[in-house]
């Protein structure tokens, strides 16, 4: 792209007379544009007296035409250059450019760090902090070194999981850009043989439905959430004509969700991807336990939070929620008179109910108390089961454990089970809490870097697609 222009000396006039305006609490506009950084422009621009930034001899610099090339790359890692005044750069006056450079380099910077939605708009749980950044002295940086492209990649997520997402956004956009991988109809073999050639899980040429092929229809199948069977069901079809413009959405969406992370989530914690169910305990950067999970149903969500598990009771009793007392236990009761007693749930003085211990109890033999607002806890179930289903959304919103005897053992060292098979209740507080992060992320990478791509059971991917089409105004 080539531009032939000059930033007059009016320059520094346009530049304090946006940054006093800013400064009021006044709108500016530049070529159309609204100027979204008010706070960190005018100290940038005041620190330099109001000169130009982009600008030497009337010319624009190396570094402006640098930061022009990183906003036409926004895409990589799923942003809109749109978003960054590359329109308005491109019909600006002489005068106006440098705002709008600057402007555009303080958005991109900080969306790379925190972020282009705010997550608490979208999920009202939300707790984490996003890494802090001093975008005034990455600027400087940028200015300094001339590398504007090497500054906004150290300030995006160094997250390995981020760099996958990354590598597998750009590959299938090169699929997308070859004509995609068409449609798979039920019974043709040779259309699903192609559809999973291209999309590179099944490698070499093939002509009929060998070993090969059921092994990558397999594959596809595990990192797709399906039951890996074998067989191109309704399901699996479904999955596999999810066209690749989709997936490349799906993975821009999930990279605007490491974006809000901080720099780091501790040496030593349990990660729960809701949408995936599934568990994780990360030590020293080391997967140590990894386990399925059952997850609350679609009208009573696991929430998005972080909390430590502090304490194991084991025979825990289960004290009914009101809701689910008087919506579903005490109707039961009307319709079946030896419903409590068969469930062993008695009713305590102030009306409420409680399920006694026992292998009766829904909570299982485990309770592990997180401290949260949301009355959220993980626990072990009776219904052992439910964790054969590909879609897990089975509970009130609490999370049911497939393996709880083996996290206690990460908190509790040398506890044996066994000793609590006496069935009194015992509550043992876990001397080194372990910080839990309850996420969601549709696309993820296992610990071997494949990428697995996951139904979105709450909705969650359309309310963030629909945020992040809208235009930013101010951050």
């Amino acid at each position: 792209m080539t531009f032939s222009l000059a930033i007059v000396l009016f320059a520094s006039l346009t530049i304090r007379g946006a940054t006093e305006n800013l400064q009021r609490g006044v709108a500016v506009k530049v070529a159309g544009d609204s100027i979204c950084a008010e706070h960190p422009l005018p100290r940038f621009y005041a620190q330099r007296d109001y000169a130009p930034a982009w600008v030497v001899d009337g010319r624009l610099t190396p570094v402006a035409f640098a930061l022009i090339d990183a906003i036409e790359h926004a895409a990589d890692h799923g942003l809109r250059p749109d978003d960054y005044h590359i329109a308005a750069i491109r019909r600006a006056r002489d005068d106006e450019l440098d705002l709008l450079l600057t402007d555009a380099f303080f958005l991109l910077a900080s969306h790379l760090a925190s972020g282009r939605v705010d997550p608490v708009s979208l999920e009202p749980t939300w707790c984490l902090t996003a890494r802090p950044i001093d975008l005034v002295g990455a600027l400087e940086e940028a200015l300094d070194t001339g590398d504007v492209s090497d500054t906004l990649q150290r300030i995006a997520p160094a997250h390995p999981q981020y760099r996958l997402l990354l590598d597998e956004l750009a590959r299938l956009r090169a699929i997308e850009e070859g004509g995609g991988w068409g449609q798979v109809e039920r019974g043709r073999i040779d259309q699903l043989m192609a559809r999973l050639t291209i999309s590179g899980d099944l490698q070499g040429n093939h002509t009929t439905l060998d070993a090969d092929v059921e092994r990558a229809l397999r594959r596809f199948q595990r990192l797709h959430g399906l039951a890996a069977d074998g067989v191109a069901g309704a399901r699996t079809l479904a999955e596999l004509n999810v066209p690749a413009e989709d997936r490349i959405r799906q993975i821009e969406l999930n990279l605007e969700r490491w974006r809000w992370l901080p720099a780091t989530l501790g040496d030593r914690y349990a990660l729960v991807n809701i949408p995936a169910f599934h568990l994780t305990v990360i030590d020293q950067g080391r997967v140590v336990l990894e386990m399925r999970i059952v997850v609350g149903q679609v009208m009573k969500r696991t929430p998005v939070f972080s909390t430590a598990i502090t304490q194991v009771v084991f025979n825990p009793s289960w004290f009914v929620p009101d809701s689910i007392a008087s919506d579903e236990l005490w109707p039961a009761q009307s319709r079946d008179p030896s419903y409590f007693e068969r469930e062993h749930i008695e009713v305590l003085g102030n009306g409420s109910l409680r399920q006694k211990p026992g292998p009766w109890n829904a909570l299982g033999r485990i309770k592990f108390n997180m401290p949260n607002r949301y009355s959220v806890y993980m626990h072990d179930t009776p219904s052992r089961t439910l964790f054969g289903q590909s879609v897990r959304t089975f509970s009130h919103g609490c999370i049911r454990l497939e393996k709880p005897g083996e996290l206690m053992q990460v908190l509790l060292p040398g506890e044996d089970l066994a000793r609590h098979d006496d069935g009194v209740e015992r509550a043992v507080d876990v001397a080194s809490p372990l910080p839990v992060h309850i996420l969601y992320w549709t696309v993820f990478a296992d610990e071997i870097g494949e990428l697995h791509f996951v139904p979105d059971v709450y909705g969650r991917d359309a309310a963030l697609d629909e945020a992040m089409r809208k235009r930013p105004d101010r951050f």
